[in-house]
Parts: C-alpha cells; sequence; structure tokens
C-alpha cells in the first residue's frame, strides 16, 4: 500500500467516523473517538487486504452499520414521543 492509497483509507476513515459518531445520541464526536474509529477501520481494512478479502467489504459494512444506527436512532425518538 503507497501513501496514496494509505491517505485515501486514512480519508475514508475519517469521513465514516464523522458520519456514524455524529448520528447517534451520545455527541461523542471528538477528535479522541475520531482517531479511533478511523485506527480501527485501518486495522480492519489492511486485516481484509491480508486475508486477501475485497477490501470494500470493511467499507461496505461500517457504512451498513451507520445506516442502521441511523434507523434504529430515528425508531427510538418516535418511541419516546
Amino acid at each position: 500500500m503507497n501513501f496514496n492509497e494509505l491517505s485515501l483509507v486514512i480519508l475514508k476513515g475519517i469521513i465514516l467516523s464523522l458520519l456514524y459518531l455524529e448520528i447517534t445520541k451520545a455527541n461523542d464526536t471528538t477528535p479522541e473517538n475520531i482517531f479511533l474509529f478511523t485506527s480501527f477501520y485501518i486495522i480492519i481494512f489492511n486485516g481484509a487486504l491480508l486475508l486477501g478479502i475485497d477490501p470494500n467489504v470493511v467499507t461496505t459494512a461500517f457504512v451498513t452499520k451507520t445506516i442502521f444506527t441511523l434507523i434504529d436512532e430515528r425508531i427510538k425518538r418516535k418511541e419516546e414521543k
């Protein structure tokens, strides 16, 4: 993995972390949490490369988790009203 590819993976991780952390009601979008989320994404992404799994599957899983969290939060808000 060269520098350009690594930069792209880091950027994807930061964007995914911002999306996920902003969607949750915990208001936990801090630099530390963004760093931890991005680090976890990079580790899982590189693990997929190492195991011969398409790394796009990892990105899709993170996006899917974000969408399901958004849906879950909306359902909880409706139930609270």
